[in-house]
């Protein structure tokens, strides 16, 4: 593929990129039913390639190959990268130079900033090249999608995210290297997810989307909403999540009362395409040949098989932030059998990561967790936090800040951000601290609500839709 420095990208260049991306995505549909073997060999290539690219302009891999006394050569499966240390997240965070290649300018990078689900904010730089190559892997879930619409191309999708989501600048980094017809273009429209759930049913019912896509809490949310209120909602033909966890109250609800499929997604901002789920049984087909993954103990060892372990992946398709090894803090458990819908990628049976609790006012307003990430994300001296609703009218914050920072001054923007985004008559104390709790599985929760919760409340959205 052809990539230009910055935005200006000529119409030439737009046209090689896209008969590139066309002819990769033909492939990519056909990926996930390769036999293993082949998929295996393609593994390989892309390990040993960026390896070369990490140890050749990335001052974190080069720096720790010399160490161990590692060259290239020496990591040539995905196996032989357990030879390379595991890297945290507050790495990533606290040092993410040390990542950065070297190869290109910062202005040929699209910086991703995470949601802060996790409790520590983090920014990831992607290249314009792997971006669209990420856009042609989308095919693999894409093509399970538009089974259940019925056509490949031309359909509608709603997208309820945060305003400026990583998805949206995803997409228009690749549309600003294509030239993508508009006949064969998802029709997308963008939601706030923190936007009410009655507004949401409105502009919905307006669009009328095949595919209705987001954080599986926010889906969550507007389904619940409308089983309780039963006011009139347009039915897509399947319903897909990512970003966050859906609970299965409210997967079932969408897949039993209302009848529409649900397929949900694993990706990161530092591995945009993990896994997807195809509708033939609950897990997530790994694109091992994208991001190979390991299921780790708390000390870096790999698990047993059927075992729960944390998430370790290795980004083989970006080169801007190289990120090899890469704890995630998800948990999840490998199936033990293949699934039985023909494809040969590897299955991931469950992953238990980025949920967090509703919000409940006393003015019963039901507000979205990240309604309250976004205010800590806004802040860079902020690594890490946590936000508990110990009573619905009083939260607790703790805050990791940056080395140096003005601790008064954070607290102040802090505050007044959080009051503002609640907007109910609420208090919050908010005080600073060298570490977060962990639950016994080593996560963070940031958001935590010390009563009711998601089953409850779905319980009751369902009690109020009797009571209509």
């Amino acid at each position: 593929m052809v990539v230009e420095a910055g935005n200006r990208v000529g119409w030439p260049s737009r046209l090689v990129n896209t008969a590139h991306l066309a002819a990769l995505a033909a492939i990519e549909r056909r990926v996930p039913f390769w036999p293993s073997e082949r998929i295996e060999r393609r593994q390989r290539r892309r390990l040993r390639a960026m390896i070369r690219h990490a140890y050749g302009t990335v001052p974190f891999y080069r720096r720790v190959m010399d160490e161990r006394g590692l060259r290239p050569e020496d990591v040539r499966t995905a196996e032989d990268l357990t030879r390379l240390p595991i890297v945290e997240r507050e790495q990533l965070q606290r040092d993410p130079e040390s990542f950065l290649s070297t190869a290109w300018p910062a202005d040929r990078h699209v910086r991703l900033r995470s949601g802060g689900s996790t409790g520590a904010p983090r920014t990831v730089h992607h290249d314009a090249a792997a971006l669209l190559a990420n856009a042609a892997h989308g095919e693999r879930e894409r093509s399970i999608v538009s089974s259940l619409i019925g056509r490949r191309v031309g359909y509608r999708e709603t997208d309820i995210a945060t305003r400026f989501s990583s998805a949206a600048e995803v997409r228009r980094s690749a549309h600003a290297h294509s030239l993508i017809p508009a006949r064969v273009r998802i029709e997308r429209q963008y939601l706030s997810l923190l936007d009410p759930p009655a507004d949401l049913a409105c502009q919905i019912g307006a669009f009328r989307p095949d595919v209705l896509h987001g954080f599986g809490s926010a889906m969550a949310l507007l389904f619940a909403y409308h089983r309780a209120t039963g006011v009139g909602f347009h039915r897509p033909s399947v319903v897909t999540f990512s970003a966050d966890a859906m609970p299965e109250a409210a997967r079932r609800l969408i897949e039993i009362e209302y009848g529409i499929p649900v397929l949900g997604t694993y990706q990161a901002i530092e591995a945009l395409k993990i896994g997807f789920e195809c509708g033939h049984g609950r897990g997530y087909h790994l694109n091992t040949d994208l991001y190979p993954l390991r299921l780790v103990d708390p000390e870096g060892r790999d698990v047993a098989a059927g075992a729960s372990g944390e998430v370790v992946v290795s980004n083989l398709v970006k080169r801007a932030t190289v990120l090899l090894n890469y704890r995630l803090g998800d948990l999840a458990t490998l199936a033990p059998a293949p699934c039985p819908c023909g494809r040969t990628l590897p299955l991931l049976a469950s992953v238990d990561g980025r949920r967090d609790d509703i919000i409940a006012l006393p003015s019963g307003r039901i507000v979205h967790p990240q309604a309250l990430r976004s205010v800590f994300i806004a802040q860079p001296e902020v690594w890490q936090y946590q936000v508990v609703q110990e009573t619905p009218t009083r939260f607790a914050a703790a805050v990791v800040a940056a080395p140096g920072a003005d601790q008064d001054g954070l607290r102040e923007r802090l505050a007044t951000g959080l009051v503002a985004r609640l907007g109910d008559p609420v208090a919050f104390d908010i005080r600073f601290v060298e570490a977060l709790a962990r639950t016994p599985g080593g996560k963070v929760r940031t958001i935590v609500c010390r009563y009711g919760g998601w089953d409850r409340w779905l319980d009751a959205s369902a009690g109020g839709a009797d009571d209509g």
